[in-house]
């Protein structure tokens, strides 16, 4: 029986209360440098490398955004689950960000138009870096916090992302272009601050397992069960169809900008802000709504609310309304996300953590870069308020499909019953007697 609220109050947890713990609040500060730094470091590059703010419209920048993005989920995204597993996780966070530090340094050299290609080499291996480091911090977080902390601890790490993005790119936005070089090394010692931050903590952050070769088989096994298992089959399926649905339409819904406005890639641009503030205010949300509405009824409700804003962008085919409605898809989208993440968190096995969570973190953004470009395609063949309603109706029927699909809430119930928690009945010993 689906119940929208849960049948008892969860234990209430404020994000502040998080910050009692000593190893989070280095593990959250080293975050926020590392990743303003990075944010600083990533502008100035693109800048000097990529970037003339052409006229080139909002395709040609999706096209670009997803080709960029799909190259490092393919061939580091795997890799990135087996080191987190691999080796302690809290020498990756340390040392990785030494390494990030070194390698934005070596971005100097590619301020010389001679040896502009090591730009090029430099932005790849901060990408590759990238994905390592967050499937890292990512795992990490469940050795930092309670079991019941974890939406909250999620929430507050998105929240600093977005903040620490916003930082990292305006103080690249007043100074890349006049002095790269000093935003470059401010990005390098940024990243080295937060090794430092990160060397600090003294609770074990996981990883470091090693398998031996007799129990291979034995661990393929169980990594395939744990994926397979009803709570994270159910989150990642959920996010993922979310996701795929989300890229259609913010890549629909930026060309509809651009055709309307003639803005070229301001379109692109609009969107993914509109995007980034709903997906913020989605991350302030996420704990109050995980604390009173169970996981089946954060996924119905998210893939009822994009619906709704979808649905209404599609029958007034207006862009100004389509922008508003990437926002209350992007909030829905960051709770479900937030819940679906500490889902994975908190039921996977620590020897196989990392690769779960990479597989899953490869598979809802997987799912984006492919409705974005079903997005593109159907947008050139069909009317934005055609594509806009298949979605619209998608989503409202998926919310029913994930009324009827199993959260692995009954089998726990199953197992907490109190029939199958008594004793086994005790077998007297026969006697018998011979006469």
């Amino acid at each position: 029986m689906f119940k929208l609220r849960r049948a008892s109050s969860a234990i209430h947890v404020r994000r502040r209360d998080l910050f009692k713990y000593r190893d989070f609040r280095l593990a959250i500060s080293g975050q926020f440098i590392s990743q303003s730094s990075d944010a600083l470091s990533s502008l100035t590059l693109a800048q000097i490398m990529l970037f003339t703010f052409t006229d080139a419209p909002s395709i040609t920048a999706l096209t670009t955004a997803l080709i960029v993005s799909a190259v490092p989920l393919l061939l580091i995204g795997p890799l990135a689950g087996h080191l987190a597993d691999r080796f302690k996780r809290n020498k990756i966070l340390s040392r990785g960000n030494v390494l990030r530090g070194a390698i934005t340094f070596c971005g100097l050299i590619a301020l010389s138009s001679e040896t502009r290609w090591v730009g090029y080499l430099v932005m790849a291996l901060l990408v590759s870096l990238t994905r390592i480091l967050y499937t890292a911090r990512a795992t990490a977080l469940a050795q930092l916090v309670r079991r019941h902390e974890l939406v909250a601890a999620d929430s507050m790490s998105l929240i600093l992302s977005v903040i620490a993005g916003a930082i990292g790119a305006g103080v690249g936005t007043l100074i890349s272009s006049s002095s790269p070089a000093l935003a470059l090394c401010l990005s390098a010692i940024g990243q080295l601050s937060a090794a430092t931050l990160f060397n600090k903590i003294s609770v074990p952050l996981g990883g470091g397992t090693r398998t031996k070769t007799n129990t291979d088989r034995f661990d393929f096994r169980m990594l395939s069960a744990q994926f397979l298992a009803q709570k994270t089959r159910f989150a990642m399926l959920a996010t993922a169809i979310h996701r795929l649905l989300f890229g259609v339409c913010i890549a629909s819904i930026a060309l509809m900008v651009d055709r309307s406005y003639h803005l070229q890639t301001t379109g692109y641009v609009t969107v993914l802000g509109s995007c980034a503030c709903g997906s913020f205010i989605g991350s302030n949300t996420a704990e109050w709504i995980s604390e009173r509405y169970p996981r089946r009824s954060i996924t119905v409700m998210s893939f009822l609310i994009a619906g709704v804003a979808i649905g209404i962008a599609a029958s007034s085919s207006n862009p100004r309304v389509g922008i508003v409605a990437i926002a209350a898809c992007a909030l829905a989208f960051q709770n479900l996300r937030i819940r679906s993440d500490a889902t994975i968190q908190a039921n996977s096995s620590k020897e196989n953590l990392g690769r779960i969570f990479a597989t899953y973190d490869m598979f809802y953004n997987f799912a984006f870069i492919g409705g974005c470009s079903i997005g593109i395609i159907a947008s050139g063949l069909a009317d934005y308020s055609q594509v806009l309603g298949a979605i619209a109706i998608s989503y409202t029927c998926v919310s029913g499909l994930f009324l009827k699909i199993s959260d692995g809430k009954e089998s726990d119930a199953k197992k907490s019953h109190p029939t199958n928690n008594q004793p086994a009945p005790v077998e007297h010993p026969v006697i018998q007697v011979v006469y």
